[in-house]
């Protein structure tokens, strides 16, 4: 795919060697420089709010390059615009300046941003700290130290004191090893085993878990390796990343799951952590085409609207998505990919030869995540039921609530206009309200099978049991209900090239982006195919789902499908839609009997 250099920083790129992504570095931070304030402290790159003040989204934009800025000139990389950064410091931290950074009480933004300096000073105390006069220091310390008096959300955040007394450290000024210690041992607490955590109070298990949770920790391990604390940072991350790695699939697309994916690259940070640690918990040549594949995946999508600024998307500018806490400068964590540039050129990560993505034989059952991943020429398919939907996370159904997540048929929806893609939703016919899978009483991963119980609303209850596999997955439902009902139960969402671009038979539809198939093994629903509003799928403007509805009266009914997708049509024909769902019936006849 060709893309325009104002669209995607990235393109024509090649992406396969130390100096190319050196490289990538300049050319995503260059189209910030017109942006800067005057004292260099803010970054102006958007008029929209976020749940915080404009002045702390500004800082973001000041703070979140530093995650790509810091690596690239600590392994020797140039950059040419250190001036910007070091008056920004000496503004922003200065509390007379109009620039000055917030000096909040309680959990702020401003925490996530510190920990970017935090991290800027650890790797290039030369650059940011030795050009400051002792004024100017003070200043700094006392504004970072704000995180160790105010205690950060309970959940990832507390990494970013933990950051930030790493910063403090390198540069000779005191830390607070009480305040470390305490965010530390509430770190602890989130593990679950097996290499996995859940993020907090939030209990989520998404891309925080690598892009944040293992990040941190091995940044950790990489400044203070003689902590014990570091070995277990070390052996929990050796432990996730072939877990992690089925996540991704051959081409570098990684699994459109959960909340914050404007980050979009950042995805890959865990990878690029790993090297930085000197942790070779897969060969570095498979984590080199882990790395890089998903790099070049992102060089080929227009990320930046006009002038080379990544936009607030996915694959596309789609503010749909957003949460609350996203301001226009949030993309930039995405820079968290770029930690490995901070390694030597004779480390043996950039010497090694990238490795393909090995085949996996079978579903790889997940349970820590409440997911089994399936993978095939095309894709990797998380089929899930471990999540709730987070409904203080915009868009949360569509982020956590899908029965199946796809690297390359991503997510979507609109719960107002249109059902969305691979979902269930039941509509009470006596009062016209809809609902879908949102909260779980409870879930279950037994070896290929996830089953979830849930509750649409006051007197339906749902039982639902996935069976993993790629390109085809099958759903099993038992719901009780004591009120009539209208069901729609859809399959992955399919992008189009235009509005109504695609040819349709029954619930199968095809366009220039594959094929999206739902086959009724129930034998009661119609099928058709529905058009979602545009803007409202993560990877394509437009695109369409197939579909199946039907009405339920009072009662206990099972409703079965298979549902499938694929860029080979024929691989997902109505006529090799898998029947044998015998497995799922015997799994609802054990939890739910009727």
């Amino acid at each position: 795919m060709n893309i325009d250099p104002r669209a995607n920083p990235l393109a024509g790129n090649p992406l396969r060697s130390r100096d190319d992504l050196q490289q990538a570095v300049r050319d995503l931070v260059t189209p910030l420089l017109p942006f800067f304030s005057e004292g260099g402290a803010r970054v102006r790159l958007g008029s929209f709010a976020a749940l915080f003040p404009q002045a702390d989204a500004e800082f973001e934009g000041f703070a979140r390059p530093l995650w790509g800025l810091a690596p690239l000139v600590a392994g020797g990389g140039s950059w040419d615009h250190w001036d910007v950064w070091v008056r920004g410091l000496a503004s922003g931290s200065d509390p007379d300046h109009p620039e000055h950074w917030s000096l909040y009480d309680g959990p702020a933004q401003t925490m996530v941003e510190q920990a970017a300096v935090g991290l800027a000073l650890a790797m290039v105390p030369e650059i940011l700290w030795e050009p400051l006069d002792e004024k100017t220091r003070d200043h700094l310390v006392a504004w970072l130290n704000r995180i160790n008096e105010n205690d950060p959300f309970p959940n990832n955040w507390q990494f970013f004191r933990v950051l930030v007394n790493l910063g403090l450290e390198k540069v000779g000024r005191p830390t607070d090893e009480a305040a470390v210690d305490a965010s530390l041992e509430k770190i602890d607490s989130y593990y679950l085993g097996d290499g996995w955590y859940q993020d907090g109070f939030s209990r989520s298990r998404d891309h925080y878990i690598g892009w944040a949770i293992h990040t941190y920790g091995l940044i950790y391990a990489w400044a203070r390796p003689d902590d014990p604390r570091s070995t277990i940072f070390r052996e929990r991350a050796r432990r996730f990343a072939p877990d992690f790695e089925t996540w991704f699939d051959a081409e570098g697309a990684v699994l459109p799951f959960g909340r914050s994916l404007t980050y979009r690259f950042a995805t890959a940070a865990f990878w690029s952590a790993l090297v930085l640690a000197d942790e070779e918990a897969l060969p570095w040549g498979r984590i080199k085409g882990l790395l890089l594949r998903h790099l070049r995946w992102w060089s080929q999508h227009p990320i930046s609207d006009r002038d080379g600024v990544l936009s607030l998307g996915w694959t596309y500018t789609n503010p749909w998505m957003r949460e609350e806490y996203s301001s226009a400068g949030s993309p930039y964590w995405a820079l968290k990919a770029f930690l490995c540039l901070a390694v030597p050129e004779d480390h043996p990560f950039w010497s090694a030869e990238e490795k393909n993505l090995p085949a996996l034989a079978a579903p790889h059952p997940l349970p820590h995540a409440g997911m089994v991943i399936a993978r095939d020429d095309c894709q990797a398919v998380a089929v899930s039921g471990g999540h709730n939907a987070l409904g203080y996370f915009n868009q949360g159904v569509s982020k956590y609530g899908r029965f199946a997540y796809s690297t390359r048929f991503a997510f979507g929806g609109d719960p107002v206009r249109a059902p969305g893609d691979s979902t269930l939703v039941i509509e009470d016919k006596t009062t016209e309200r809809r609902f879908s899978r949102e909260t779980l009483e409870t879930y279950e991963v037994r070896g290929t099978l996830v089953y979830s119980k849930w509750l649409a609303c006051e007197g339906v209850t749902v039982h639902t049991v996935v069976s993993a596999g790629a390109p085809w997955h099958l759903r099993a439902h038992r719901i009780e209900t004591d009120r009539p009902l209208r069901t729609v139960e859809t399959g992955f969402a399919l992008g189009l090239v235009a509005p109504g671009d695609y040819t349709e038979k029954a619930a199968s539809l095809s366009s220039a982006h594959g094929t999206s198939t739902l086959v009724d093994l129930s034998a009661e629903r119609d099928s058709s195919v529905a058009p979602q509003p545009p803007n409202t799928n993560l990877a394509h403007p437009y695109s369409a789902v197939p579909q199946l509805t039907g009405e339920l009266d009072p009662g206990t009914h099972d409703l079965l499908c298979a549902a499938g997708a694929s860029t080979d049509s024929e691989a997902v024909a109505l006529t090799c839609a898998p029947k044998d769902v015998a497995e799922l019936l015997i799994f609802l006849d054990e939890v739910a009997p009727r």
